[in-house]
C-alpha cells in the first residue's frame, strides 16, 4: 500500500513534465482565447505551477515539515532546471522560439507551486497537531 501511495503521488510529475515536452516539440500550438490565457508568459507561469507543485509532493513530508523553505527553493530549482532544459529544447524545433522570459516564467511559474505545496503541508501539520491534541485529552 505504502509503494502505491508513492507511486501515485509522483506519477503526476511525471505526467505533466511528459506532456509539457510534447507540446515544446510542436511547431505550432492551438491558443485558448482571452487576452490573459492567449499570452504566452501566463501559460508558461500555469504551466509550470502545475509543475512545481507536482515536484513539490516528490519531497519527503518530513522535509516539508522541517525546513518547508529549502523544501521550496529545491523544488522550484528542479523546475526552474527543467524549464531551462524545455527553453533549450525548443530552440530547436521549427517554428518555435527559445526564450530567456519564458525561462523567467517557468521558474516563477514553479515557485508558486511550490508555495501552494508548502502552504497545504502547514495546514496538514496544523490538522495533524490538533488531532493530536484531542487524543491527548
Amino acid at each position: 500500500m505504502r509503494i502505491l501511495r508513492a507511486v501515485l503521488f509522483r506519477l503526476p510529475a511525471v505526467l505533466i513534465a511528459g506532456t509539457l515536452w510534447f507540446l515544446s516539440s510542436q511547431s505550432t500550438l492551438p491558443q485558448p482565447p482571452g487576452v490573459l490565457l492567449g499570452w504566452d508568459k501566463m501559460q508558461h507561469l500555469l504551466a509550470y505551477g502545475v509543475l512545481g507543485a507536482a515536484i513539490g509532493l516528490w519531497v519527503p513530508l518530513g522535509f516539508w515539515k522541517r525546513r518547508p523553505w529549502r523544501a521550496v527553493l529545491l523544488t522550484t530549482a528542479i523546475g526552474s532546471i527543467y524549464g531551462a532544459i524545455d527553453e533549450i529544447h525548443q530552440y530547436f524545433v521549427p517554428y518555435r522560439d527559445s526564450n530567456v522570459f519564458d525561462w523567467v516564467a517557468n521558474t516563477l511559474g514553479s515557485f508558486l507551486g511550490a508555495l501552494v505545496i508548502m502552504l497545504v503541508m502547514r495546514k496538514y501539520r496544523q490538522a495533524e497537531q490538533n488531532t493530536s491534541k484531542l487524543e491527548q485529552q
